[in-house]
């Protein structure tokens, strides 16, 4: 068995749709990285700490074929918006 097949596998032991499988697993993987390092990190810049994380996970699953591109795609925009609606705020006042 080899990596790309754990969210089939894991798709058909639960009885879900495949898509479903991976982004559960997805974001198993994902959080296993995030909270460790938010735990260490707490308090010291830990929101770019926790943008940098979720984005190197984000990375390894979709490298893995596990978790759709476009999922990535929106954390990238929503993470922009928010970083330009913060800046507005910090410019205009």
């Amino acid at each position: 068995m080899s990596l790309e097949d754990i969210p089939a596998d894991f798709a058909t032991y639960f009885g879900i749709n495949e898509t479903t499988a991976q982004l559960i697993l997805s974001l198993c993987v994902i959080c296993t990285i995030l909270f460790p390092v938010m735990y260490l990190s707490r308090g010291r810049n830990a929101l770019t700490i926790w943008l940098i994380t979720t984005f190197i996970g984000e990375c390894i699953v979709l490298g893995l074929g596990w978790l759709p591109f476009w999922i990535m795609v929106m954390t990238i925009a929503i993470t922009v918006l928010a970083i330009a609606v913060i800046g507005s705020k910090a410019i205009g006042g």
